[in-house]
């Protein structure tokens, strides 16, 4: 290689640190990764690669493949909560059973529509994950807005434990006919017969 050559190569290497905030850069390569190819694909190499920079310069913001991995999970609940928040805006003064059955509907959608993504989010993973002030920060909002929801079908007067165990009983559901969808074990039903999300939520709540 000439000297030209390896000016050339330098400076574009040099180029590729030219970002804003990388862990950012990295966190939207390591999802653009897990959407094209699956949680298996993914490497930190490859992720390095993807954001032009030097494998060393991932390890300097993620300690390992984990720590990426959650720092993406994180990503996707924060994506979900937006969902949650567009549907429960889109449908203005709701009553309470429309509103849970809109969020299951956004649950759905975010399940299809990023399915990498969505197996990553509910994955087992743990080690770094449990670490990630974002995602449990994130994973916890969408709970919470799915408890609020629930609670407010089943009225003020439930105590504690009812509201639980309905709110998990419905994200049961919700989520079960996602990877049911994602797995594809629903093809067999004709699609008159397919139920769709809130028709699944209203066998749990029914409206008044």
């Amino acid at each position: 290689m000439n000297d030209v050559n390896i000016t050339a190569a330098v400076g574009k290497r040099k180029r590729g640190y030219h970002h804003g905030n990388l862990p950012s850069a990295l966190v939207a390569a390591g999802l653009a990764l897990v959407e094209s190819r699956g949680v298996g694909a993914l490497s930190l190499r490859e992720v390095a690669a993807s954001a032009r920079v030097s494998a060393t310069a991932v390890y300097r913001h993620f300690a390992d493949k984990d720590a990426l991995l959650a720092a993406i999970a994180a990503e996707g609940f924060a994506k979900l909560n937006a969902e949650f928040d567009a549907a429960v805006s889109a449908g203005g003064a709701q009553d309470p059973v429309s509103r849970l059955h809109a969020l299951g509907s956004a649950y759905v959608r975010q399940a299809l529509g990023h399915p990498g993504l969505f197996r990553l989010m509910f994955g087992s993973r743990q080690g770094s994950r449990a670490r990630d002030a974002r995602l449990n920060e994130e994973a916890s909002r969408a709970y919470h807005t799915l408890e609020a929801a629930v609670a407010a079908c089943i009225g003020g007067a439930a105590n504690r434990k009812t509201i639980s165990a309905t709110t998990v009983a419905a994200w049961s559901m919700v989520h079960g006919y996602a990877m049911l969808c994602l797995d594809g074990q629903l093809s067999r039903y004709p699609p008159d017969l397919l139920p769709d999300t809130p028709s699944i939520l209203a066998s749990l709540i029914p409206k008044s």
